[in-house]
């Protein structure tokens, strides 16, 4: 149970968390053509909704767009999340997730953007 809401409810195809009694270093956003990592230290303000996370990093802005990212925000509070995994465009577009390519429509992460901030 991470900040009063049980695992079971932080739960996502589209990210990992760690377990209860570790804490992660750091956070590894997988985009479709790459990866970026930023330690969990260098994270300054984070915000958000059911739709929208944004997370300032110390050199970075990380914008998270999706369904059911209270989820997301409620792990991110407890400093759990390993991975964040931007979804193929297909499964994006068909809501679907994994192998089985069954319909999916839990919280879900649809695109992340990552942007310097000197961009």
């Amino acid at each position: 149970m991470s900040n009063g809401i049980p695992d079971a409810a932080l739960v996502c195809e589209d990210w990992q968390l760690a377990p209860d009694e570790h804490r992660p270093l750091s956070l590894l956003f997988q985009l479709r053509r790459g990866v970026h990592g930023f330690p969990w230290i260098r994270l300054v303000h984070f915000e958000g909704d059911n739709n929208t996370v944004v997370m300032d990093f110390s050199s970075h802005t990380v914008t998270i767009t999706g369904q059911g990212l209270a989820a997301l925000l409620a792990a991110i509070a407890g400093q759990r999340v390993i991975r964040v995994i931007e979804p193929s465009q297909s499964e994006t577009t068909f809501c679907v997730r994994g192998s089985s390519a069954a319909a999916y429509l839990g919280p879900a992460v649809h695109s992340i953007t990552v942007k310097k901030f000197d961009e």
